[in-house]
């Protein structure tokens, strides 16, 4: 690999807008003045100002990407060393400090959001789970773990590839690789408001869990004493093992994949919860509920946060209509003065958007809204792409 230096660089009119305006992304058709494709991938790229030719923006530079540079910092100067990037953990890990109180797993950088664009960092417990989605930290990689475990006091750290860089030659570690303590086995308990789960962070989804829904699985705990509970792509059990913990006085999961649902009944068991107010179902999601509905069944509340149904601009349409007939869905299953709780993590879907099409497949008049949130306290948002997460609760009056 060729050796990282510093570039000059001068962005069009709408770029440097866009750049000051605070988006960490800079498009290669927005690159006025720079090396072509010349330049090594981490170069540390100084965006000059078309007006006053000074330095206001400091980026990484890939030349393999359309994202060319991913901004790092926003500024007139900037030392590219190990004292800048441990001050940037330092400010993520401080960010979380009021989280840490009720949980042990959560997420310690959010990539741009924390200014390290293209990486990522789950914590469960004394474990780190790194996930690599850009090039540009291949270079630094070394000295940036270093400074994860120090800062975030970290016995061990993951190393996870993205699905683009499963096989680049020049990252020096493999996925799944551990760096640091062993490990004693592939699942790592961890713990948030009370509640035990399993992470896999050598080969589970993303970093081994998903964490982002935290903050409405503790709302769930809180309101699901003596209720009746649907739990509709439940995965490995996160809203339901959190309505039981709460004193719900049942649960049916259902998700299609019967791997998820043998990992929620070992994180039910992780929790000592009688299993006897668990009712697991496997099978298609739609096709269940249909049944459901058909047989009049009802639940005291019901939980429906299905995956990504819009990855791309092209899919939002069929997205929104999945999105509206997953609510009409719900609501006939939601029994009188029930809970009915939508979700979405499609980042193309505004929450205005997702709240309209409730409106139209909603009775109107019939549900009072009780709750809107986004990201919580570890998920930062700094830029629209990345506001992802939206969930809904409504009430049947």
């Amino acid at each position: 690999m060729n050796t990282p230096e510093t570039i000059a660089i001068k962005l069009t009119q709408p770029g440097e807008r866009a750049v000051k305006q605070g988006h960490p992304w800079v498009f290669d058709q927005s690159i006025e003045k720079g090396p072509v494709n010349t330049a090594a991938v981490g170069s540390l790229c100084v965006l000059f100002d078309r007006r006053t030719n000074r330095p206001y923006a400091f980026g990484l530079w890939d030349p393999g990407e359309i994202i060319r540079i991913r901004i790092v910092h926003r500024g007139r100067h900037l030392k590219w060393n190990e004292d800048f990037l441990k001050t940037q953990l330092q400010q993520a890990l401080l960010l979380r400090k009021s989280l840490q109180r009720n949980v042990n797993g959560y997420r310690a950088i959010h990539g741009e959001n924390d200014g390290f664009p293209g990486l990522v960092l789950d914590v469960y417990d004394r474990t780190g789970v790194v996930k690599i989605y850009s090039a540009i930290w291949i270079p630094y990689l070394k000295n940036v773990m270093r400074l994860m475990q120090e800062v975030f006091r970290l016995e061990r750290l993951v190393f996870r590839r993205s699905r683009k860089l499963v096989d680049h030659g020049e990252i020096l570690y493999e996925e799944g690789g551990v760096i640091g303590q062993p490990l004693s086995g592939e699942k790592i308990p961890f713990e948030e408001y009370g509640v035990s789960f399993y992470a896999n962070p050598v080969s589970g989804h993303k970093t081994g869990f998903f964490l982002d829904q935290r903050a409405n699985r503790y709302w769930v705990q809180n309101h699901a004493s003596g209720r009746s509970v649907l739990d509709v792509f439940s995965y490995v059990g996160g809203f339901g093992i959190h309505a039981l913990k709460g004193g719900a006085a049942s649960l049916t999961s259902l998700d299609i994949s019967a791997q998820a649902m043998e990992v929620a009944r070992e994180n039910l068991l992780l929790n000592g919860i009688d299993l006897s107010r668990w009712s697991p179902v496997v099978g298609d999601a739609f096709n269940k509920m249909t049944g459901w509905i058909r047989e009049k069944r009802t639940f005291d509340m019901v939980i429906l946060d299905p995956p990504s149904f819009a990855k791309q601009a092209s899919e939002v349409p069929a997205a929104l209509k999945q999105y509206g007939r997953l609510a009409k869905m719900g609501a006939a299953l939601t029994a009188r003065h029930g809970y009915l709780i939508l979700g979405s993590c499609s980042s193309r879907i505004s929450m205005e958007d997702f709240k309209n099409i409730h409106q139209n497949a909603l009775k109107k008049g019939e549900w009072s809204v009780i709750r809107e949130a986004g990201h919580d306290v570890d998920h930062p948002v700094r830029f629209p792409e990345a506001e992802y997460l939206k969930t809904i609760v409504y009430r049947r009056r």
